[in-house]
This record gives structure tokens, sequence and C-alpha cells, in this order.
């Protein structure tokens, strides 16, 4: 246990220092509910009523992707400040695994960012006209498989982070590469367009791509409760994703570290 303390430690007081912000907590969820409500009445006005079971499950996926957003926008800024001042050099002398360190960091600093808007976007649902509101999983089943997936989800998407993290190690202005991961990631993980919308010819391999393990994955669980077979499936690819994100940021992580050249002072 002694070995996992201070990675729990990171967690925690990270999570803590995410929780003050509240004025900026309250902004996202008055700008999630926002667009949450233009997007929902734009599906409904393409849609009309030609599938009302699909309109409903694109709403779910809406407010889905909007309490989530948090989660695929936070950047570790922390350490961008340590890289561009040199004083990375106090944190290469800690005897801890950096690379796990900065992903308990990054872990906390999405886990607590979604649960502050999460309570209160669930909450605008009770005033919300029916038509605007998101459906509850299909059974417990569909809840139990969520969770597991979204536990995955969370994992690549610190893992992604933990890359562009790397990035700026090697760089040390990384904003154009790290531009280019972020629209890719907010365009291909369903938060702009849900994946479910594109062609039907287009689903076998946009579903499995890295990209929408993040988001897509676990709002496919909670929309429909998957048999046995298909969710072991779901959950394998979501793993192997996790696992080679992993593999390649820490790699990058050990490479960029021994190469890394102190700036400031």
């Amino acid at each position: 246990m002694s070995v996992l303390r201070p990675y729990l430690t990171a967690f925690r007081i990270r999570a803590k220092l995410e929780g003050r912000y509240r004025g900026a907590a309250l902004g996202g969820i008055i700008t999630q509910g926002f667009f949450g409500v233009v997007l929902c009445y734009l599906y409904i006005a393409l849609w009309g009523a030609r599938d009302a079971a699909a309109l409903k499950a694109t709403v779910t996926y809406v407010w889905i992707q909007q309490i989530f957003f948090r989660a695929l926008l936070s950047a570790e800024s922390e350490l961008t400040e340590q890289i561009r001042t040199g004083s990375i050099a106090y944190a290469v002398l800690r005897p801890v695994d950096l690379h796990a360190f900065w992903f308990c960091r990054t872990l906390a600093q999405s886990s607590v960012g979604v649960a502050m808007r999460m309570i209160p976007t669930v909450l605008l649902q009770l005033i919300l006209p029916r038509e605007l509101k998101m459906t509850g999983p299909e059974s417990a089943a569909a809840l139990l498989q969520f969770l597991l997936s979204l536990a995955l989800g969370f994992g690549c998407i610190a893992q992604i982070r933990l890359l562009c993290m790397a990035v700026m190690m090697k760089w040390l202005d990384g904003r154009g590469i790290v531009a280019m991961i972020n629209l890719s990631m907010m365009f291909l993980c369903g938060n702009i367009i849900p994946l479910t919308l594109f062609p039907d010819s287009l689903q076998a391999l946009i579903r499995f791509q890295p990209f929408a393990q993040l988001l897509d994955a676990p709002i496919r669980a909670y929309l429909h409760a998957m048999e046995a077979g298909e969710f072991l499936l779901h959950l394998s690819v979501q793993a192997g994703w996790f696992l080679l994100l992993t593999l390649f940021s820490r790699r990058l992580w050990r490479r960029n570290l021994r190469l890394l050249t102190v700036q400031g002072g």
C-alpha cells in the first residue's frame, strides 16, 4: 500500500484543487446546458417524426456528450508551466514513476470536472420539455456496462493527455500538434456529431478507431444493453486501445525525460 500512496495522494490533491473551481464549473454547466438544448432542437428539426426511438436515443447521446465535455478538454497546465520555466527539474527528482504520477493527476482532473457538471445537468432534465429529456439506461445491465466502459474511456482520455504532455517535453511549444490531437479527438469521439449518425458503411471502421473508445463506446453501452459476447468484444477493443496508448505514452515519456533539456532557471 505504501508503494501506491504517492499516486493516491496525487489523485486526492488534484481532485481537491479541481473542486475549488466552482465558478468555472457553473459557467460550464450554463454553456453545456445551452448547447445541449440547441443541439437537441437541431436534431428534432432534422429528424421530425420519422423515427421517434432513434431521435430519443440521439437526444440522450447529446446530453451525455455535454456531461462529459469537460473530461475531453481537461488539460494539465501545471506540467506545461513546469516545462516552460524549468521547474520540471524538481519533478524529475521525485522517487516516483512520473508517468503514473501524472496519469493519476489527469484522471482526477477529468473525474472531478465531470462530477461537478453531471448532477446539475441531470437535475436540469426535471424542468425540460419531454422531447428534450434524456432517457435513463435501458436496464441495470446497461448501466453496469456503461460504468465499466466509462472507466476504460477515462483511462484512454488520460493517456492521450499524457501523449500531449510528452509532445510538450520534446518541442516546448507543442500547440500545433496538441490542437490537431484535440480536434481529431473531439470529432472522432462523437462529441461534435454522434458517431451513430455516420453512414452504416463507416460504422465498422469508425466504431473501432481509438478516439471512439473515449466517449462513443460508453454511450453505446448506456443506450442498449449488449449480449455477453458482444460486450466482451466491446470491452476488449477499449482495453486494447488503452494498453496501446499506455505503452506508447510511457515510451515517449521515458525517451523525452532522458533527453530533457531544462529551460529557464
